[in-house]
């Protein structure tokens, strides 16, 4: 566990890569965890600041609250080579409920990993752009953004499909 943390924060600005089962799940747990103990440690902290009247230590508390927001880029990098060790594109993280099904797949063998066309980025791209549009219409009550979104995901699982073909075609040559 420990040195599935340490690889999690060494490589926070690593986008390129994989990372395995164990070590994403590792590493999740401590994003899960971590912020628990950090809420548990400043409450406890504020109590005892406010019971002793230390007004000049509170914002040592706020700051200490918020040291979990440091963990964010690191989990973003290690979701993405999550992604990469099952043969996807980083940008599936942006894939609700899909998304976690591919993080507890197993990993593609190793130095396979598919190459991803730009038209496939780019459609993958635009329904991640259109989910966040689809909430927000939902707030609003705008139903254009679901069938702009339907339609790219009709648009992005045909060329997924074309591009499965294509890469068959390659391997059995």
């Amino acid at each position: 566990m420990k040195s599935a943390v340490i690889d999690g924060f060494k490589r926070w600005k690593d986008y390129s890569g994989r990372t395995t089962r164990p070590q994403f799940w590792w590493f999740y747990l401590f994003t899960v965890i971590s912020p628990l103990i950090l809420s548990a440690i400043s409450l406890v902290g504020m109590l005892v600041i406010s019971i002793l009247n230390l007004d000049s230590l509170a914002t040592l508390i706020y700051i200490f609250s918020f040291l979990y927001l440091l963990i964010i880029p690191s989990f973003i990098a290690s979701a993405v080579r999550r992604m990469h060790d099952v043969g996807k594109s980083g940008w599936f993280i942006l894939v609700p409920v899909y998304n976690l099904f591919l993080f507890v797949q197993p990993s593609i063998e190793k130095g396979r990993i598919p190459n991803w066309i730009l038209a496939e980025k780019v459609s993958l791209g635009f329904v991640a752009i259109l989910i966040v549009g689809a909430i927000v219409g939902l707030f609003i009550g705008d139903s254009d953004s679901l069938t702009g979104l339907v339609l790219w995901s009709i648009i992005y699982l045909l060329i997924r499909r074309k591009n499965k073909s294509i890469n068959k075609a390659e391997e059995q040559q």
